[in-house]
């Protein structure tokens, strides 16, 4: 396989790892009950918190359905031995779709900032800053 092959192929590799981590907007139980922990979110919080990100959820279902299919299209024309440049091509047409993802996840997360007290606000910067810390080691 050809050196530009195999970079299409690790890119689309992470295009799919990055669209799946963007799609973690909706936070399951645990994390949602470990915010509630955390921030100390009223049941009024939660109920929106939970329908703000069951709305992203909703509006990301078919982004993320295009890019599946756009995944597929890379993968085939891979297999099918396709010029680098068709390749490129192919794969490049996932990049608007990971651009709607993060902003659907982006409005979903200021939805949810700005239904939180400065305290709570407060809070959550300091969990965010905490993770990144994390992360990085």
């Amino acid at each position: 396989m050809s050196s530009l092959k195999t970079k299409i192929l690790t890119l689309t590799t992470a295009a799919t790892l990055t669209a799946g981590a963007l799609l973690a907007a909706v936070p399951h139980n645990n994390h949602m009950q470990k915010m509630t922990a955390t921030l100390g979110l009223t049941d009024t919080q939660q109920a929106q918190a939970k329908a703000i990100f069951q709305g992203a959820h909703v509006a990301a279902k078919p982004v993320r359905q295009q890019l599946r299919q756009e995944r597929k299209d890379v993968q085939a024309a891979i297999q099918a031995g396709k010029s680098d440049q068709e390749i490129q091509q192919i794969a490049g047409a996932e990049g608007p779709q990971l651009a709607q993802l993060a902003a659907i996840r982006a409005s979903a997360s200021a939805k949810f900032y700005a239904s939180l007290t400065p305290d709570q606000q407060q809070k959550l910067l300091a969990m965010h800053q905490t993770r990144g810390h994390n992360r990085q080691q």
